[in-house]
């Protein structure tokens, strides 16, 4: 069985041809570079490179997997949440396919998928995953793959987008978290005093709105190095994320942590993570550098995911976009 999946979430167009076991036989991913002279993602601009980028690139990834669409079992792509005009690119051509080759089509959580790109590896259950990123910050209980529970979210700004934020803030332009990691690492995380909003471990919910002003105030003072505020900031954002993971997890008698989306590519937290599981025993699932962000193989793995739980999964022609996910019980279909 071969599945083709397709990611257009936002401004990343990913494409990738997976085999029954979630491996990847082929995969690219395009990133809008254009994005960045405007400060972040303009949705029109996206949605419209969405639409130039993706038949090439679906070309290429079925030449580079040495397969053809008659070759292709089943289709899945992204319908939300993220922009809606980029999720109609690859949600669209992906339905539309499927439907003339009378192939089953899946509609995916893109939330969900993040989390499936740890579902090719022997994840130890009960678990608790933390999904974090530019757009989520999310606490989930999973019992199993089939069961993903939300514990807690963001109440404002996610954890990802308060990084960019931040780094447009001191001029060092978009996406900012990479670079601010780079340059925490010349800094001193205790050169400046920030604080810890919603900082109590037991409360599974963050916010950064505030840690964000008292950033910016800082900078407008003019007393702080870039590196310095830099690795303050980081050290803030990431304690918050782990400590709050940790401590659910051993509330719950969890066995395993999983970790996911963009901002699991930073160096500390995943240094800390590991520094925690392994004081607890307990096993730490990160993904590679290359699925920290936007990808298909994670959209693919999470329609595969589906299809274990009920072989005869498909979405309606009629599955739509959708902005926003507001629900308790995460699963991967998302229609």
């Amino acid at each position: 069985m071969l599945l083709l999946a397709v990611e257009t979430s936002c401004d990343d167009s990913a494409v990738a041809v997976l085999d029954e076991n979630g491996t990847a036989l082929a995969e690219l991913v395009s990133t809008q570079m254009v994005h960045g002279e405007h400060g972040g993602v303009v949705p029109e601009i996206a949605s419209r490179l969405h639409m130039k980028i993706l038949p090439e690139l679906i070309r290429e990834v079925l030449d580079k997997s040495g397969t053809s669409l008659d070759d292709i079992d089943i289709f899945a792509a992204t319908a939300g949440p993220g922009l809606t005009g980029s999720l109609l690119v690859g949600l669209s051509w992906t339905k539309a396919v499927a439907f003339a080759r009378g192939k089953p089509f899946l509609g995916i959580n893109h939330l969900s998928a993040h989390l499936h790109i740890h579902h090719s590896s022997v994840v130890e259950f009960p678990a608790v995953a933390l999904l974090v990123s530019g757009g989520h910050t999310m606490i989930f209980h999973m019992p199993s793959w089939n069961e993903c529970i939300l514990l807690g979210t963001t109440r404002d700004d996610a954890a990802g987008e308060a990084f960019d934020k931040t780094a447009k803030l001191m001029g060092l332009g978009y996406p900012g978290g990479r670079l601010i990691d780079q340059l925490a690492e010349n800094g001193n995380p205790s050169a400046v005093r920030l604080p810890s909003p919603l900082g109590n471990k037991r409360v599974p919910e963050f916010s950064f709105s505030g840690l964000k002003t008292a950033v910016r105030l800082i900078w407008e003072a003019g007393d702080v190095s870039c590196e310095d505020l830099s690795a303050s900031f980081r050290k803030t954002v990431c304690n918050l994320l782990v400590s709050k993971t940790v401590y659910q997890a051993g509330k719950l008698g969890a066995k395993s942590i999983l970790v996911a989306g963009g901002v699991s590519a930073n160096s500390l937290l995943r240094i800390s993570f590991k520094s925690e599981c392994d004081k607890r025993g307990m096993k730490l699932f990160l993904p590679p550098i290359e699925h920290t962000m936007d990808n298909a193989v994670m959209v693919g793995r999470a329609a595969l995911s589906a299809l274990k739980i009920d072989p005869e999964a498909h979405s309606p022609s009629s599955c739509n976009t959708f902005a926003r996910w507001h629900g308790e019980k995460l699963s991967p279909l998302s229609c």
